[in-house]
Parts: C-alpha cells; structure tokens; sequence
C-alpha cells in the first residue's frame, strides 16, 4: 500500500480493534476523495455498523466511525440523534474560537485554519471549520481539545478567546438553498453538472474525469453517469446540490429537472 492510502491501513487496524473491544472506535478526519476510497473499503469490511461521521448533516469533512449494535444506531441519521442524545460518548468536540469586538476584525476559515497549523496540528484531526461573524465553531477530535482551549491565543493578528464546547452545541448557521430548474437533453451527470455550476459541457466533463465530482460522496468519473432522484452531487471548489428528479419534458423532447442548490 503507498503512502497516499496509509490512512487506509489505518481503517482497517481501527475496525480490528473495534472487532475486539466492542466500543465506539474513530479514525481521522477525511477528505471527500479520502471518503470515497474509504468507503469502499468499510463495505468490504461488511461492517453493519461502520458510518462516516463529522459532527453535523452537512459536514464535509467526516471520520470513519465503527458504532456496537448496543448503541442501537442503524444509519447515519440515527448516529446524529445518538450523539446528540449522549455528547460525552461522542469522539469529537468543539473549540469555539472567539474574537472580541475590540480587536476590530472579521476573519475567515484560512485564518483559523492557518493558526491551527500554527500549533503544529495535522488537518486529519480537524473537521469543518464553521465560520460565524465574530467566532469560528472548529471541529475536531477530543484529544486535542484541552491543548488548543489553552494554547490557542492568536488568529491572525487578533487575540482570541477559547472555549470547549461538547457536539450537541455545534452551529453550522443558516445553509442557504435555492430550488432550480433546468431544461436538458437527459439528466446525465454532465449534463447537470454544466447547468447547475454554469460550466461549458466540456469543462465539466474534465472536471469529471479529474475526480472532482462526488455522488453521495463518492468519486464518480462516467460523464455519462445517470443520476437519481435525491443523490448529492459536490464538484470541489465550485459548491454542492441536491438532484431531485425529473419535472416533465419540453416540445423539443427535452427534460425538465428540479435541482436544489446550495448557495
């Protein structure tokens, strides 16, 4: 195995040890390219109970997590529940990062995300980085959490106020959608991918074939690929959206599609 998947040996030695304690076990934060192989992996290990897991619905940054069949927990939507329910069995926290209106600046997620660096933390213990008008939510693993609310003085040139907070408190703040409408030959992933993010058909069928394009969070390369009702589609740097289904068709034969976008 190459450098670029130890993570992926990595998975496996956690779901081997979750095998032999029948605890909750986690391994680090990925990435979505990250994701995609992972999952592959933790469906081989045909694992009932094997999620990916960052602290939110809409997180982009998410950990593989192993859950017993005593917690009770079946899907994704019932690991939010449980660790709602029960924050402190939960391996992540929050540092909420504050930022005093003396200081008289508004900063941004390279900002936090270059202090946390600062501190010599690796991005795969570090999730979302949830950025509000005068503090910043930052996601992270528990083992880190007592250093950083003590260590952590400075973002950029201002100084900071720290505090931990448990995951049941975590505020991503208002995720802004918008319902689309679009009139295409078929709903190809292609096709979608060139009216939802205002790409020409060939530009987006690059960034297909370069692995920038997940389906429910994972790598999909087929430009051709037909896409079903309520599938997120994610093209890295350019945003997210939610395909729905098709509304009809035009006099010409072409398809209507409902499309959710997050703006």
């Amino acid at each position: 195995m190459d450098d670029n998947n130890l993570f992926l040996k990595k998975i496996e030695d956690r779901f081997q040890r979750f095998q032999s304690s029948y605890a909750i076990e986690n391994g680090d934060f990925l990435s979505l390219e990250e994701q995609s192989k992972a999952g592959r992996l933790m469906r081989s290990l045909g694992s009932q109970g094997a999620f990916f897991y960052g602290g939110y619905d809409e997180a982009e940054r998410r950990l593989p997590i192993f859950m017993p069949d005593y917690t009770g927990v079946k899907d994704e939507k019932e690991l939010l529940e449980y660790f709602m329910t029960y924050p402190d069995e939960c391996p992540l926290c929050i540092l909420k990062v504050s930022v005093p209106r003396q200081e008289g600046v508004v900063l941004g997620h390279r900002d936090y995300l270059g202090a946390l660096m600062g501190e010599g933390i690796k991005r795969e213990k570090i999730g979302d980085i949830l950025v509000h008008k005068d503090h910043a939510q930052i996601i992270l693993l528990k083992e880190l959490g007592e250093f950083l609310k003590d260590d952590l003085s400075t973002v950029g040139r201002a100084s900071v106020n720290t505090e931990l907070l448990t995951i049941d408190h975590v505020d991503p703040g208002e995720i802004k959608k918008e319902l689309h409408r679009y009139n295409l030959a078929s709903p190809r992933l292609d096709n979608v991918i060139s009216s939802v993010f205002n790409l020409s058909r060939k530009a987006a069928q690059e960034a297909i074939s370069r692995g920038l394009v997940f389906i429910d969070g994972t790598e999909t390369v087929k430009s051709d690929y037909q896409l079903k009702p309520n599938q997120k589609i994610v093209l890295r740097g350019k945003g997210k959206a939610i395909y729905l289904d098709t509304d009809g068709t035009s006099r010409k034969g072409k398809v209507y599609i409902n499309v959710i976008k997050y703006i």
